[in-house]
């Protein structure tokens, strides 16, 4: 799973919860979200890439798309059995 699509999907989930448009949140720097949506976001990501992130109880409710792309991809990434 490459980078990239881990990207599109974080940017496809939040505007899925959100409601927003994809270019108005691949534009943001860092994305804020409330609580509800920031615990359907992980939710969703953790089920679709079959991992463990423990953002769900995170207070934090801010992300920066570049950096939780990196974090993602680097637990797929480890979770894969060769």
């Amino acid at each position: 799973m490459t980078s990239t699509f881990i990207r599109q999907l974080i940017i496809h989930t939040i505007c899925n919860v959100t409601g927003n448009e994809p270019t108005e949140i691949a534009a943001l720097h860092r994305v804020e979200l409330n609580t509800r949506d920031w615990e359907q976001v992980f939710s969703r990501l953790e089920a679709a890439l079959d991992i463990h992130t423990r953002m769900l109880t995170s207070t934090e409710r801010s992300i920066c798309i570049d950096t939780l792309t990196q974090t993602l991809h680097a637990k797929v990434a480890g979770n894969i059995i060769s």
